[in-house]
């Protein structure tokens, strides 16, 4: 049974929520698995975690739109993960493949930053879809909101800029399986206030990252 999660960054707490599927032939398979410990990761209906597996590293393809000078730091928020596991999770790519304009479900992993944004959304700061099968991710989908948020790399100009790595750090972390936290310090918090940087893993991130990977 396919499923997919939207998971966003946004200056206010937000929630996104799944429908359970109905147990029918063919689930024997999953009810026999035990549940686990989510351990900081997104679980299926059956309370198993969800990730790539060993199917990585991940490769994400950059759509045009992405600034070829913020490729480097996408890259050392991909490193803070890569470090923590011990392997390279992420591969990046730009692509010559004709990506659509807003990130959707079309079997290829994509980071966008996107210039159209849902005025009723305009508070995430960015969004992750996430699509698997099972306790397998097949699918994920990053956009950046570049129509209602201005970054910055080192300095903000304003209290409301949003740090640019803090962010991609955030949503790799989404890409990877990992949901919000909220009782333990994180970078996986749902909430990244303007002028703040948050760029570095923390003991929970580390020790979430290694029950999967």
């Amino acid at each position: 049974m396919h499923k997919f999660l939207i998971i966003t960054l946004s200056l206010l707490a937000l929630c996104s929520c799944q429908k359970g599927p109905s147990v029918g032939p063919g689930d024997e398979e999953h009810l026999a698995s035990a549940a686990e410990s989510d351990c900081g990761f997104i679980q299926n209906a059956y309370g198993q975690r969800v990730s790539w597996k060993k199917n990585i590293p991940v490769t994400l393809q950059l759509h045009k739109d992405y600034p070829p000078q913020y490729e480097d730091i996408l890259k050392k928020a991909a490193h803070h993960w890569d470090e923590s596991a011990g392997m390279t999770l992420f591969r990046f790519v730009r692509t010559e493949n004709l990506l659509p304009e807003v990130a959707k479900k079309d079997t290829q992993n994509t980071v966008h930053w996107q210039q159209e944004w849902s005025e009723s959304q305009k508070n995430m700061q960015g969004l992750t879809n996430l699509y698997w099968k099972g306790t397998q991710i097949y699918e994920s989908d990053v956009a950046i909101n570049n129509k209602y948020f201005n970054f910055f790399l080192e300095n903000p100009t304003t209290p409301y800029d949003v740090h640019l790595e803090s962010l991609l750090i955030h949503e790799l972390g989404h890409v990877l399986g990992l949901k919000h936290r909220s009782t333990v310090p994180s970078v996986m918090w749902s909430v990244l206030n303007g002028a703040i940087k948050r760029d570095t893993l923390t003991t929970a991130d580390r020790e979430t990252i290694k029950c999967e990977y």
